[in-house]
């Protein structure tokens, strides 16, 4: 009698050994062709500021000029062929309708397309799921989304959703897209005069380039201002000035041909007006209560000092604000000058543009 043979069916399975894990299933040779066709030259979306292909995020705080000067500069590159305006998307979506409408004028002028929330089916909370379905149906490459501002994306305030913005931002920088984001600064300062960026980390960490943009001067009729890099990859600029007018009743189109460069001796100027800026700004309270007490005919040191403490300005802080913007000439720095009357008592006058003479001073000394 034969023997009974196994059956194919019932034969016990052999589950075929693992390969040893290698970091080589992760490895990209081989397509570098590819990888190659997707990268972008080193082109200036924003001269001196934003590259093609890069994320870039500018901070500045409320009417600085940010959405003005990134018009500006976007303009100059569709000029000069550096960018094409089909392929950049400004997606406006902190205006008021009638900037909107200004906006879009000088959008349609330049080529370059204007989006706005609730305007042609476009929603702010849709912009991720936009930005995905772009990477997925691998029509990144080339495009330029310029987002005004930032917060109207994500939670800036939330690491998670920050993160998760910014994971999808580099996808979309990897697919071959650029990125340019306007985002705020905190209401105070730092230690150092300093703005300061609103909100986590993340965007910074994730970001290729990040600039603080301040205002350093500004006058009836012109304003000056400062971008600093603190973050860069690729060749862009440490530090860019600009000037443009401030004149009430001009056009928008007139405020973007103010807008004009300014030298780097001038930057060098410009960079310590910010910091006296900063610095007025800061010891605002103890200025306005001194010249108070000057206009009331308080000019001796002891008066000043008691006037001072009587409006909530210590002792310590008015001797400060004395010593700092005591001078010869009116400016940011010098708002009263000392005359020195007997046993070497000080006597303190306001400066003005009319009484910078010596020959005032020895008037205002003599009574």
């Amino acid at each position: 009698m034969k023997p009974q043979l196994a059956s194919v069916e019932n034969a016990p399975t052999i589950e075929p050994t693992p390969a040893p894990f290698s970091f080589s299933q992760f490895s990209l040779n081989g397509k570098s062709a590819v990888m190659r066709e997707k990268m972008l030259n080193d082109t200036f979306v924003l001269d001196g500021v934003a590259i093609l292909g890069q994320a870039t995020v500018i901070y500045a705080k409320p009417n600085t000029g940010k959405t003005l000067l990134v018009m500006k500069m976007l303009i100059e590159s569709i000029k000069a062929g550096r960018v094409k305006g089909d392929d950049v998307y400004y997606i406006n979506a902190d205006d008021t309708y009638k900037g909107l409408v200004t906006k879009l004028e000088i959008a349609e002028q330049y080529g370059f397309h204007m989006i706005a929330p609730s305007h042609g089916g476009f929603e702010t909370k849709n912009f991720q799921s936009y930005m995905r379905k772009l990477i997925d149906d691998n029509a990144a490459h080339g495009k330029v989304l310029i987002l005004d501002t930032d917060k109207k994306f994500t939670d800036l305030m939330d690491k998670k959703q920050a993160t998760n913005f910014m994971k999808l931002g580099r996808e979309f920088i990897s697919s071959g897209g650029t990125l340019i984001m306007l985002a705020h600064t905190n209401k105070n300062r730092d230690a150092d005069g300093k703005v300061v960026f609103a909100g986590t980390s993340d965007v910074v960490d994730d970001c290729d380039c990040a600039f603080i943009l301040d205002e350093v001067t500004k006058t009836d009729f012109k304003k000056q201002v400062l971008f600093e890099n603190f973050k860069s990859r690729g060749d862009v600029a440490r530090e860019l000035a600009f000037t443009y007018s401030i004149t009430e009743k001009q056009s928008y189109k007139d405020l973007i041909d103010s807008v004009q460069p300014v030298d780097v001796a001038t930057i060098e100027q410009a960079k310590k007006e910010k910091v006296i800026t900063a610095k007025v700004e800061k010891d605002a309270v103890a200025i306005e209560v001194i010249t108070d007490a000057i206009n009331q005919g308080h000019n001796k040191q002891p008066e000043l000092l008691r006037y001072a403490k009587e409006a909530g300005v210590s002792d310590a802080k008015c001797r400060k604000a004395l010593k700092d913007y005591e001078g010869e000439k009116l400016s940011n720095s010098s708002l009263w000058r000392v005359v020195h009357g007997e046993k070497n008592a000080k006597n303190y006058y306001l400066l003005t543009n009319d009484n910078n003479s010596a020959s005032y001073y020895e008037s205002a000394k003599n009574g």
